[in-house]
């Protein structure tokens, strides 16, 4: 039970009680009398969650506003949530996740300002969850809020946070990215998330794209780093006149290919160094995946994470980055029994032993045509 006695003299702070216990002000801080926008402001954890588990209706009508002290572990700059009423003060209608900043402690590779428009840009995607992004004046530096609005009255308060708390922390996400490819306008880049114990042979496959693209006539620097724990990789064309569509094609394509060739029979021919090169490339790849596998078995890991790993170690690259595998299965038997697919570099057939056919210089060939002549 909450309760708040409010005081006649506007110069002594309101009482505010929780079961019987009055809160004293070294566990928050509440506006002084008179009974107009009383707001409280908690910012003490264990206070703070007790009150979180009453009813938004069960709040005291007086108190037009209440912050409590809920730090997000995945958003460094929310430390408190704040519920507040509507202009009639009849009933709660917006629970708020509060971002403030320590501008004088900021040392982000982003601005301020930047981090609040790319959150912005964000969260005007959930306009149907009925989550909007309000900045609280006209200075983005001074903070902002995430609104929510979808919850009822007869609602606990921690019920709600917690049903809203998985699109904050995919908003979070989706920002993250989003600023990086801001910070490197010009250039094309992906984010990846490999398992640690494949991350060198992948990130070494991604560093032989620059010479893929030397093969296909798009002269290009690419570099890697990591954030949080992914792979950040980016490709920049040494010509502004080269379009970056160009190259998120070529590297789509690219991506796919070890995963395309993993279980494929080759075909004897001759090919150039650069075929060979790529070639290698692709094999090595798959051959450094099956290794770490085999280890990872070896060491007894559990048959569900083995399957995991194998299919993120099939994909390559988190299912964002591919839309869809180049080898579609067959979904019926009325369907031919030999089946071209990227422009006849790959033929699948019905033969039982693997059944591939692969034309390593086809695949430059395609590529120039579908993307270096567009």
């Amino acid at each position: 039970m909450l309760e708040i006695i409010i005081s006649e003299d506007k110069k002594v702070s309101n009482q505010l009680i929780i079961n019987g216990v009055t809160i004293t002000q070294d566990l928050g801080i509440f506006s002084t009398g008179g009974t107009d926008n009383i707001w409280v402001s908690i910012y003490d954890s264990d206070l703070s969650e007790k009150i979180m588990g009453i009813a938004f209706d069960e709040t005291p009508k007086e108190i037009w506003n209440l912050k409590l002290y809920y730090p997000l572990d995945f958003i460094e700059f929310v430390k408190e949530i704040e519920i507040g009423r509507d202009l009639d003060q009849t009933a709660f209608t917006e629970l708020n996740f509060v971002f403030s900043f320590d501008i004088e402690k900021w040392k982000k590779p982003f601005s301020i300002e930047e981090y609040g428009e790319a959150m912005r840009e964000v969260v005007s995607e959930y306009k149907d969850c009925e989550i909007e992004w309000v900045i609280r004046d006209e200075l983005i530096v001074n903070g902002f809020n995430i609104k929510c609005k979808d919850f009822k009255g007869d609602e606990k308060i921690k019920a709600v946070l917690e049903r809203h708390i998985p699109f904050i922390q995919e908003i979070g996400e989706k920002v993250k990215p989003l600023l990086i490819k801001k910070s490197r306008e010009g250039s094309v880049v992906s984010l990846f998330d490999f398992p640690e114990h494949v991350r060198v042979p992948c990130e070494q496959y991604l560093l032989y794209f620059v010479e893929f693209l030397k093969n296909i006539g798009i002269s290009a620097t690419t570099d890697i780093s990591h954030q949080a724990g992914r792979v950040l990789f980016s490709v920049t064309p040494e010509s502004k006149k080269t379009a970056l569509e160009q190259i998120r094609e070529a590297l789509e394509i690219y991506l796919q290919l070890p995963n395309s060739f993993a279980h494929s029979g080759f075909t004897s021919m001759l090919l150039e160094p650069r075929e060979q090169q790529l070639l290698a490339n692709i094999q090595h790849l798959n051959g450094q995946l099956m290794l770490a596998n085999a280890i990872a078995q070896a060491q007894g890991v559990t048959i569900q994470n083995q399957k995991d790993v194998i299919e993120q170690q099939q994909k390559l690259v988190d299912a964002s980055i591919l839309q869809q595998s180049l080898l579609i299965e067959e979904k019926n038997s009325n369907s031919p029994d030999n089946e071209e697919i990227l422009g006849g570099t790959v033929s699948l057939t019905n033969l039982e032993v693997k059944g591939f056919q692969v034309n390593i210089p086809n695949i430059y060939r395609l590529i120039r045509d579908k993307i270096i002549k567009k």
